[in-house]
Parts: structure tokens; sequence; C-alpha cells
């Protein structure tokens, strides 16, 4: 869970701390990191800022996107929709 809590401290928002690392599945397929093949992820999302929405203030009303944060290497997995857990 190391790998977590660093993921944290470089800004990543809505990952919660204490979530067990789980394996999911996005349009059926089971992912896995491409990096160290690690099938075990901590969900989280983020904020996709546009620059129109920055220059008023109102960054809240931008879409999300779903990520998954490899359990094993830290590796960041980008999402449209939301990974359904096993």
């Amino acid at each position: 869970m190391g790998r977590f809590f660093e993921a944290m401290k470089a800004g990543i928002k809505g990952a919660q701390e204490g979530t067990t690392p789980s394996e999911y599945t996005v349009a059926g397929r089971q992912v896995r990191c491409p990096h160290c093949s690690e099938g075990r992820f901590v969900p989280a999302s983020a904020l996709l800022n546009t620059r129109l929405r920055t220059a008023f203030n109102i960054d809240w009303a931008d879409p999300k996107a779903h990520i998954l944060i490899c359990a094993e290497c830290g590796r960041i997995e980008w999402f449209a929709s939301e990974p359904e857990a096993k």
C-alpha cells in the first residue's frame, strides 16, 4: 500500500485512504497493469480541467475520469467509464 500513499501525495484526488486493492473489469475484460502485469488496483477519480471553466473558476463542473492506481507499481490507468469491481 506504500504506492497508494505516494500517489496521494502526488496530487491524485478521489482515492480513498484505506481502500483495499481489488480486481476490475472494463468492457468485459480484466484490467491488468501494462507495466508489471498486476491485476489489483485502487480506484480514484480525477477532474478533466478545461481552460474555459478554469478561467471562470468553475472547475467543479468539468467532466470526471475514472482512474485505477496499480497496487504493485503505482501506474495510473485512465477510463472514461467506471470500471466494474470483480
